[in-house]
């Protein structure tokens, strides 16, 4: 069922969860349980996106960040209760520096103008996956006053509390490695895992200055050990937003074939700076070469 076609792609995935899509950038997810729901990430910024969210649901709302990055914290302003992991509490204090903003929408530009071609060539091409068909920015979107990010935690969560929705509980496992904040979140009755940018199918992104292979690789491994089945992995980004549980084995498998040496390529991220590419299955990890990249690291 699609329910919006403007700025977001808004889909429910069953009676309780949604996708909430922007398309070829990110994507939210709303979770609605007997008593209140989650929101999972607030997005670009770019629109507002709680009244997307208030039209899906009308229960009381809690966001919930899986890690500081400003293209999912971008709503966080919108929303009265704001929870983060611990060690993402003091990083959701800063605002993204304007030349890595500037940086991005140069880059995206890039990303729009090869899908359109992609659109033009092959018309049917996103038929099946809308939320990565390339989407103009709002009129309304002054992007010099755009400056996701500096809006502070209102809770902090620690490794095994949980959220309780009232007919289910999400349980707060830590997951650095892409970001040193990172969480993922898992309702172990349903087999449902939050996974944020630790999990992605396609491009894994480990290129920054702040990100460690080896953090994530053990945050993938903890995963694999969950004590309940996992039977849908909900990721931050597109070309694939929902996977399957053995995308946890094939991004383990990967991450140690690159720190084994495994073979790469050289490309640059849409910030513009080199990255070293390697393809494994379906996961592709983003290294870094070397030099500095798109976010410094916080001590």
């Amino acid at each position: 069922m699609t329910i919006d076609k403007g700025w977001f792609e808004v889909r429910r995935v069953n009676h309780d969860l949604w996708m909430i899509a922007e398309p070829l950038h990110v994507v939210s997810w709303l979770y609605v349980g007997r008593d209140r729901a989650v929101l999972i990430d607030s997005g670009m910024g770019i629109m507002p996106i709680k009244p997307v969210v208030e039209r899906l649901t009308d229960k009381p709302i809690t966001l919930i960040n899986t890690h500081y990055h400003f293209d999912h914290v971008g709503g966080n302003g919108e929303f009265y209760e704001r929870l983060a992991g611990e060690r993402g509490g003091p990083l959701l204090e800063r605002r993204a520096p304007r030349d890595l903003l500037d940086r991005y929408l140069r880059g995206f530009l890039a990303i729009i103008a090869e899908a359109r071609a992609r659109l033009v060539a092959e018309p049917d091409f996103y038929a099946l996956t809308p939320e990565t068909e390339p989407r103009d920015f709002p009129s309304t979107f002054d992007a010099q006053a755009w400056m996701p990010g500096g809006v502070p935690a209102t809770g902090l969560l620690r490794e095994d509390d949980e959220v309780d929705l009232g007919d289910r509980k999400l349980l707060v496992i830590d997951t650095p490695g892409h970001s040193p904040d990172g969480i993922c979140l898992f309702d172990e009755r349903h087999g449902v895992l939050f996974a944020g940018d630790t999990l992605m199918e396609g491009g894994n992104y480990v290129q920054y200055d702040e990100s460690s292979m080896e953090d994530l690789l053990a945050s993938v491994i903890k995963l694999s050990k969950l004590s309940a089945p996992v039977h849908a992995i909900c990721t931050g980004h597109v070309p694939r937003a929902i996977a399957e549980e053995t995308l946890i084995t094939d991004t383990a498998d990967a991450l140690t074939e690159v720190l084994n040496g495994a073979a790469y390529r050289m490309d640059t991220d849409i910030f513009g700076y080199p990255v070293r590419v390697t393809r494994v299955g379906r996961v592709w990890v983003y290294a870094s070469d070397g030099a500095a990249t798109s976010y410094p690291l916080h001590d």
